[in-house]
Formats: C-alpha cells, structure tokens, sequence
C-alpha cells in the first residue's frame, strides 16, 4: 500500500521485516526555535563533523536532558541513546576547545555497558553535569544579544545560578515514524502505545509476531543504540533466511477446531481471527480453518456465542476444572 496515495500493489513475498526506524523527536520547550543558539544535539553532533558550528569563542555550552521524555503526557520512555550522544557532544567540544565550559544538565545519566568510559572521560575532560528534578526543572529564556539564559539550581549546594549560554543543546529523544501506525493497519500487526512494533515476547521471541513470516528489527521496535540495532538486524535476517530456506513450516501445536452442528453461521470467528486463519465455504457453508496459519490465540472461541470455536487444550470444561482445583486448594489452606 502506498502510504501517501493509498494505492494497493500487491506483492507475492514470504517474509516481511519492518525496519521503518525512528526519527528524532519534535519540541518547543525551553525556547527552542526562537533562538539560533538553541540546537538539538543531532544539530549539534552534525556541525561539528561537518564543521559548521563554530566554537571558537564559545564560553559557555548548556546541553539539557530528557526533554519531553520521560513524562507520563509526554514520551514516556528513555530513548537509551540521548545520555551517549550528549556526552560524546561534549567531548567532541572540550576537544575542539579546552576552555569551553561545558555543563550537561540531567535527571538521570545513562549511557549503556562499556560507553561509561566515555562519561569518565567527559569528566576528565572538565564537562560538569548538574542533577535536577522535574520539580525543579531548569527555565530558559531569551537575553537581549539573543543568547539563551539558563537558570538552573546547583544540587549540591543548592544554589540558584543564571548562566549565559553560546549555546543551549536540547536532548529531544527519539519517537517513533507515524508510517508505523499504516503499517500496522495494513498487516495487522500490535504497537505499542508509544506508537513502536509490539514483538510478541520480549524474552523468547523479541523480533518475531504472532503472524508466521514477519519480523522487526531496530528502532523500528524501539530507542536502540547502533550495536542492538545491528544486533536485531543480523537476528532478523537470520529469522528470513531459515523461514525462506525451509521445506516444511512449523505450525502451531494446537489449532482451533470448528464444531459443526454447534455452528450458526454467523461469522464472528472470522471477522475476529488476526491471523485470517479462517474463512466461510460458500459452497459447503462451513467454517474452514487453515492450520497453518492458525496460532491457536483463542479470539475466534470468545467471539464464538455457540461455543462451536474450540481451542484444543482450553475447553471450558478445562478451565472450570481449574478453577474449582484452585478454589478447593484456598479453601484447604483458610481451614488449616
């Protein structure tokens, strides 16, 4: 599906990886856009390889932490690659100009595994990082020459201090493509509420769906630095290769089962199967269901209102036998 147009080209494939990525995230805190001096810190990290942004008399640089993240209305989530960039920033500045006074202001400092090193040389280097608190959050405005004036309180002794930035550096984030809300539509695949691809098991299944054949793989899924994304990319093609290469697909171990004589024809566990593992035989007037696709979810057996949708394994018989197990065993314990 073309997602400006809305034109539909279908496409006869076997594996499908999302890999649609993240962008950096929008903002207007802190007087962002109403200064040149106020930068984000890819803005940052790209005029200084490309050499653009001039530090030469630069005496103050103020780079701030978390804005717009980490906040219930807000991103609510640590995008994991703000820490690391801000303090390769940093560095980057100190190296250009030593005598740049660079002070970082955060909430929490992460910067993931071996990249701590990279902290302790920031601090070698005389980067000073600040502590605040969302209660008292640092407030910038606008000073007459167009520099951004920083107020912020200095933790340890708990000082209020206004310092006149050359420049105020904004760690926005990363939020995820609006591209990822169409595709989902399209494949029917879940999200998550911060708008990334929901895999279906952190733990055992971390860039797999429920659907056979499809896969996720970077900031796609969510924030990652560079290594876990090549780490989930290198996964992911290996996932496609051996679904691809494969004779024989592994289905589910059980799938559902139609009762034919409990079945009214009302199409419900159609409608309801994410997988499209069934469909309505218009010449026999039954309900079929393609095993291999199937997954065994148990959706089309609570839409179903005849119970004609059964999941081997979750019969109600099954279920009420457990409960009634679990309801004698408290009753066991309270008369102990």
């Amino acid at each position: 599906v073309n997602l400006e147009t809305g034109e539909k080209n279908w496409i006869h494939h076997g594996v499908t990886i999302f890999a649609t990525g993240g962008h950096e995230g929008e903002t207007d805190e802190y007087c962002y856009n109403e200064s040149e001096r106020i930068l984000t810190q890819s803005e940052v990290r790209a005029g200084l390889h490309s050499g653009s942004l001039n530090l030469d008399d630069a005496e103050n640089v103020v780079m701030i932490q978390c804005v717009g993240s980490r906040e219930k209305d807000k991103k609510n989530y640590c995008s994991r690659i703000c820490c690391m960039w801000a303090v390769s920033n940093a560095i980057g500045i100190k190296k250009k100009n030593p005598n740049t006074r660079v002070i970082v202001l955060y909430r929490d400092l992460m910067t993931y595994g071996f990249n701590e090193l990279y902290y302790t040389e920031a601090r070698n280097l005389g980067v000073i990082f600040v502590n605040f608190s969302l209660e008292n959050r640092p407030e910038v405005s606008i000073a007459e020459n167009g520099k951004p004036l920083v107020n912020f309180t200095e933790s340890p002794l708990n000082e209020q201090v206004q310092l006149e930035a050359d420049y105020l550096v904004l760690s926005t984030g990363v939020a995820a493509e609006k591209s990822n809300q169409k595709l989902s539509d399209v494949f029917d695949i879940p999200l998550t509420e911060d708008g990334f691809f929901l895999e279906v098991d952190s733990k055992w299944r971390p860039i797999e769906f429920r659907k056979l054949g499809v896969f996720v793989a970077g900031a796609a899924h969510s924030p990652l630095p560079l290594k876990d994304c090549l780490m989930q990319a290198s996964a992911a093609a290996q996932k496609a290769y051996s679904f691809l290469q494969a004779k024989e697909l592994q289905t589910a171990r059980n799938v559902s089962t139609v009762k034919d004589a409990l079945c009214t024809r009302c199409k419900i566990c159609v409608k309801a199967c994410p997988f499209e593992a069934r469909k309505y035989d218009e010449v026999e007037q039954v309900i079929r269901v393609d095993s291999a696709a199937c997954q065994a979810c148990g959706i089309c057996a609570v839409g179903c209102r005849n119970n004609a949708a059964q999941v081997p394994g979750w019969s109600d018989k099954q279920l009420m036998g457990m409960v009634d197990q679990k309801l004698m065993d408290d009753l066991e314990f309270l008369t102990m």
